[in-house]
């Protein structure tokens, strides 16, 4: 038995928001970004809905995200957004048609002596200025990524504000990327592969498509940022993912009353709550008791004193009973509170609400 708290992931869904954000750049490949374990709702099963919609490769973080895509039996081509640490080149043996992202020479080394002529992707720093080969050394480290024998397949960058609509950066990012391009070009390196385009570049910044890009929370059905919301919603993006939970206990506080730690809420008239059993400890942010709510019975309940690590409070009518489902993000009844919505009255993003969410949450899916 599970417990009454999860996370209902549609892959109807993910696979209708694919095929959206695949129809805004219909000329490149469709890199799908599954990492985090598919921003928290199961890099298998939506990595695998991803390539049903059109999806051509698949974008991790990390080796072992590699693995678990690959022992699930995909076989599509897997890029590694960053550099494999030093101590996992040595797997890279093992799985195949795994694409790792270079940008020393070290790590070049040790990847060519445990897959010699294995393609390779050199990341460009143009400005996010954490990983990546200056555009001064670019061609530089492609020389030697030849020189060592492996195949340099792709040239990317990573774009720091593509989802600030009043932003220049990204077009000054992109400038400078076209310029290492070129000097490749002209340095006789010619990789098949150019990229740069995250989802809010995918979404407002068509210039930038190249030949793949590489959606990640578009593709969950949440917005880049609250500038990008209406865009979102004009293309008929959905929410993949509703994290519910059910009434526990309910109990009445009379007038002064506090509830939860710290005493911070102050009941002003006897109040009627309900106990969910689902807290920070599931990746609720602590921060949303100020301002949150929950639907339940399709009305919106004010969450009521601090989150806690196992439970939360809400004020409630009377009509409400234990058992009742209690939607955390998702919709019911009309009534709609989204991971962007956390995000906003938290002062975090939705990617970090939705990649949040524990793994004590049991994810269940609807084709």
């Amino acid at each position: 038995m599970n417990r009454p708290t999860r996370l209902n992931v549609s892959l109807q869904a993910v696979m209708n928001n694919v095929s959206i954000l695949r129809s805004l750049a219909p000329n490149s490949l469709f890199c799908a970004v599954v990492k985090a374990d598919a921003y928290g709702q199961g890099a298998v099963r939506v990595g695998q809905a991803a390539i049903d919609a059109g999806a051509d490769w698949l974008a991790v973080a990390l080796i072992q995200e590699a693995r678990e895509l690959r022992e699930a039996g995909i076989k599509e081509p897997i890029l590694i957004l960053s550099q494999p640490h030093h101590n996992e080149i040595s797997e890279l043996k093992d799985l195949k048609n795994v694409r790792p992202t270079v940008y020393t020479a070290k790590a070049i080394n040790q990847i060519a002596s445990v897959t010699p002529e294995a393609p390779v992707h050199l990341k460009i720093n143009t400005g996010m200025n954490r990983v990546g080969v200056s555009p001064e050394d670019a061609s530089v480290l492609a020389d030697h990524i030849v020189e060592s024998g492996l195949f340099l397949e792709g040239v990317f960058t990573h774009f720091a504000s593509a989802d600030e609509l009043k932003s220049s950066f990204p077009e000054e990012q992109s400038i400078l990327f076209d310029k290492v391009v070129e000097e490749l070009n002209q340095n006789g390196h010619h990789p098949s592969i150019i990229h740069m385009a995250n989802s809010a570049a995918v979404l407002n910044f068509p210039e930038s498509h190249r030949s793949m890009v590489r959606p990640g929370i578009a593709m969950y059905g949440a917005e880049p940022s609250v500038e990008l919301r209406g865009r979102c919603i004009e293309l008929g993006l959905m929410p993949t993912a509703q994290f519910e939970t059910e009434v526990s206990f309910i109990h009445k506080v009379g007038k002064g009353e506090t509830v939860s730690y710290g005493r911070r809420w102050i009941a002003e008239e006897e109040t009627l709550l309900a106990t969910l059993p689902v807290g920070y400890g599931d990746g609720i942010p602590r921060s949303w008791w100020e301002t949150g709510h929950v639907i339940i019975r399709g009305e919106k309940c004010p969450i009521r004193g601090v989150i806690t690590m196992d439970q939360l409070m809400v004020e409630v009518n009377t009509d409400v009973e234990v058992g009742d489902k209690a939607i955390l993000f998702g919709e019911s009844q009309q009534e709609i509170i989204t991971a962007g919505e956390i995000a906003e009255a938290t002062q975090t993003i939705s990617y970090e609400v939705l990649a949040s969410v524990g793994k004590r949450v049991p994810r269940f899916y609807e084709d």
